[in-house]
C-alpha cells in the first residue's frame, strides 16, 4: 500500500467522519459465515466505544453496529446461532460495511461457487451502499462477496493464503495478493484470513478516529496492532490434483531429492520431452516453475527446522542443499517476510 495514498485517504475519510455524531457499522452475516470473525468485530467495536468514552472524553459511543443479512435466522459454519439480524431490504445505509469470512477458506471451488450463487440480492445491496458512499471492508472469504458484487473493479484484493487458488478460479479477472495482510483503496479495504479481522477493525478505528484510539483498544483486548504481511503464516502445500502424471513424477523427484541440484534437462531427456516444454507444463499444473517449486519446498523444510529444533541456522541451510548462505537468507525473507532469526523467535 502506497503510504502517500494511504495517508491521503486516511485524512480525507477522517475529516468526513468528524462531522458524523456516530459511525454506523453494518456487519454482514450469512449461513456458514465465520462466527469468530463476526464476534471479534462486535467485541472490538464495544471495546473501542469504551476506550473512546473513558480515555478520550467521548460523550457518546463512537460506533453503533448491527448485523444484517438475507434472512433473520443465521447459523455460522461451527453451528453457532448469529443474531439478532436485520434483513437487508430494511437496513439503513451504513457508514461502514464489514464483510466477515463468508465460509471456510479451504472449501473446494465448486462448493464456494454454490454458496456464492445464493447471494445475488446481497451483491446488489452491497453495490448500492458502496455507490452511495459506504466504506466496504472485507475479511478472508468475505473478499469473495466483495469481488462478486463487482466493487473491486480490477483493484487488488487479499484473502487467506489458503484461498488463493479458489480466488483465482472464481475471479480470473481480479488480482489477489495473498502476501498482504491488508490493502486499503480508500473506499474498500481488504484483509486476509479470518482472525486478521482484529487487525482490520483496529485499522478502521485508526482511520475513523486516530491511531491512538486503535492502540488503546488493542491494549484493552490484548491484541497487537500489527499490519505485517501474512506470508509469514503461509504453508507451502503443493498442488497434486492436476491429473498430469509427468508433472507428478517430477514433483516426486524434486521432493525426494530436494537437497540436490535440480537436474531438469536430464529428467526431461529421460522422459522424451524438451526442458522448456516440461517447464511450461509444470507451471500450468502447479502454478510454480520447477525451480521455484524446489525453492519453496526447501524453504518449508528450513521453516520446520526453525520451528522444531535448535539447529544452527547455517546448518539448516546446508541440509537443504544450499551452499550460498546469503542467497538462501534472501530467498527465505522473500517468501516469509521475515529473517530466519525473526521466524525462529516468533514460531519456535
Amino acid at each position: 500500500m502506497d503510504n502517500t495514498q494511504s495517508n491521503w485517504y486516511y485524512n480525507a475519510h477522517q475529516s468526513l467522519l468528524q462531522a458524523i455524531v456516530m459511525i454506523n457499522v453494518a456487519i454482514v452475516v450469512n449461513d456458514r459465515c465465520q462466527a469468530s470473525s463476526v464476534f471479534t468485530v462486535i467485541d472490538l467495536i464495544l471495546a473501542a466505544n469504551f476506550a473512546y468514552q473513558n480515555y478520550f472524553n467521548g460523550k457518546t459511543p463512537l460506533f453503533s453496529h448491527q448485523l444484517v443479512g438475507l434472512t433473520e435466522t443465521i447459523h455460522a459454519y461451527n453451528g453457532s446461532p448469529i443474531g439478532p439480524v436485520v434483513q437487508l431490504e430494511v437496513a439503513a445505509k451504513p457508514d461502514i460495511v464489514i464483510l466477515p469470512g463468508a465460509f471456510e477458506s479451504v472449501l473446494p471451488l465448486s462448493q464456494s461457487q454454490h454458496l456464492l450463487a445464493k447471494m445475488p440480492a446481497l451483491f446488489t445491496r452491497l453495490k448500492s451502499w458502496h455507490q452511495q458512499g459506504s466504506l466496504v471492508a472485507s475479511i478472508c472469504t468475505g473478499n469473495f462477496i466483495l469481488a462478486s458484487a463487482g466493487i473491486a473493479q480490477g483493484r487488488s484484493l487479499t484473502c487467506h493464503w489458503a484461498s488463493k487458488k479458489n480466488a483465482n478460479g472464481l475471479f480470473p479477472h481480479e488480482t489477489f495478493d495473498t502476501d498482504q495482510l491488508l490493502i486499503d483503496h480508500g473506499d474498500i479495504v481488504s484483509a486476509g484470513g479470518a482472525l486478521a479481522v482484529s487487525q482490520l477493525v483496529l485499522y478502521l478505528i485508526a482511520r475513523c478516529h486516530s491511531r491512538e484510539l486503535a492502540l488503546v483498544t488493542g491494549k484493552l483486548m490484548m491484541v497487537e496492532f500489527n499490519l505485517d504481511n501474512q506470508s509469514r503464516f503461509a504453508i507451502f502445500r503443493p498442488t497434486t490434483e492436476h491429473g498430469d502424471a509427468l508433472v507428478s513424477k517430477l514433483q516426486q523427484q524434486i521432493e525426494s531429492s530436494f537437497n540436490c541440484q535440480l537436474a531438469l534437462e536430464q529428467f526431461a531427456d529421460q522422459q522424451g520431452i524438451g526442458p522448456r516444454q516440461l517447464s511450461r507444463r509444470f507451471k500450468k499444473a502447479t502454478g510454480e516453475t520447477p525451480l521455484s517449486y524446489q525453492q519453496r519446498f526447501r524453504v518449508e523444510k528450513v521453516k520446520m527446522g526453525l520451528e522444531s529444533s535448535n539447529t544452527a541456522v547455517n546448518k539448516l541451510i546446508w541440509q537443504v542443499g544450499y551452499e550460498d548462505l546469503t542467497s538462501f537468507r534472501r530467498l527465505f525473507k522473500r517468501y516469509t517476510g521475515l529473517t530466519m532469526q525473526q521466524y525462529r523467535r516468533r514460531f519456535s
